[in-house]
Formats: C-alpha cells, structure tokens, sequence
C-alpha cells in the first residue's frame, strides 16, 4: 500500500511540473507569434509575465492525470505574418519542439546526476525531474493529434481548401469530444506513453 504522504508528495510534484511545462508550451507560442510581428498576443496580456495566463483548468487537470494535456490556448493572428504558413508553422511547431528537447535534455541531466551521486540522489528532486522530463515529452507528442485545441489543428488549417478550414471549424466541438473520449478511455496514453518510454531509454544511459 502506498504511503500517504508519499501520494501527496508526488502528487505535489506533478502539479508543479504539469504547470511548469504547459507554461513553457504557451509562452513560446506567445513569444515566436509575438516576434513575428503579430501583437495578438501582446494585446491579450501573456507578454507580461504572469505564467497563470498560460493555464486552462480542464487541460491542466488533465495533464497532472494523464501526464498531458493543454494549456489556455494563445490567441494568435496571423494576418500579421508576412508568410502565412511559414509563420504558423514556427509559431506551432516550436513550442512541442522546445518541449521535447527539454524533455530529452531533463533525462540526459538524470543520467549525469546518477553517475555523479548515485542512484537514490535526492529523492524528491528525482522525482520532480522525472515527471518533468515525461510530460514534456508527453505534451510536444500529444500536440500532434490535428484536434482544436492542440497545435497541429491550427497547421493543418493552413493547408487545407477554405471549404475544408471551415468545416473543421465548424466540427470542432465534436472532435474535441470525441477526442476526451479517447483520452478518457486511455487511447490517446496507449499511444503516447510507449513513445515516453522508447525516447526516455534511447537518451538514458
């Protein structure tokens, strides 16, 4: 049986790197629009500073659960950009990017302490880093999945016909349901988390 506090503690964890890592997310997506030229973001006040800005309850909830999830999605125009596509593909791609690379790096970082401490170095600490190297890894994958909120739903809209554009907006509510469902029912972790694994032990060492 687990201990109590232990549960509280590494619950204590997750929610610190779930919100650490879905800021990380949104504000680069806010920053990469930002230099672009677009003032959307600017305008909406997420270039102030206050990383609540970034956090979406249901999406947060979620992401401390399931180790994925969604942050408050950043407000973006990009009719300010002066390539279209180009500029929508920096903006959503870069974000999942820097999160997989910190993700990797953070294992990297794991192994160097190991080495230089022992195995056991300082529980709590192992502990944080490794639930912040797998959500990164686990949020950049499941930004993949072309579904409103998530970031390549914004890139495929790019590169779809105008008819097309608009009939996904006009079914995003039923695709966003229908990917709770598959949330929900441990589809989407059944994906996800056996990539985790497989990233996790090819950088481990």
């Amino acid at each position: 049986m687990l201990n109590i506090p232990h549960m509280v503690i590494a619950l204590s964890l997750q929610i610190v790197a779930a919100f650490l890592v879905l800021v990380i997310h949104e504000s680069v997506k806010a920053h990469c629009s930002t230099m672009l030229g677009d003032p959307t973001p600017r305008n909406h006040g997420l270039m102030r500073g206050n990383p609540l800005k970034y956090i979406e309850p249901i999406g947060f909830i979620l992401t401390v659960l399931m180790g994925f999830g969604w942050g408050r999605p950043t407000p973006t125009s990009p009719i300010y950009y002066k390539d279209r596509i180009k500029g929508v593909m920096i903006t959503f791609v870069t974000p999942s990017l820097i999160n997989l690379i910190v993700g990797l790096a953070t294992v990297i970082f794991i192994g160097l302490l190991d080495e230089a401490l022992g195995w056991n170095f300082l529980g709590i600490v192992r502990v944080f880093l490794e639930s912040f190297a797998r959500i990164n890894i686990a949020v950049a994958l499941f930004n993949v999945i072309p579904v409103p909120p998530l970031d390549a739903s914004k890139i495929l809209q790019v590169f779809l016909s105008p008819n097309l554009a608009v009939k996904m907006t006009q079914n995003e509510k039923i695709l966003q349901v229908v990917l709770m469902l598959l949330v929900l029912l441990q589809v989407v972790s059944g994906v996800i988390n056996p990539i985790v694994n497989m990233l996790v032990s090819i950088v481990s060492f």
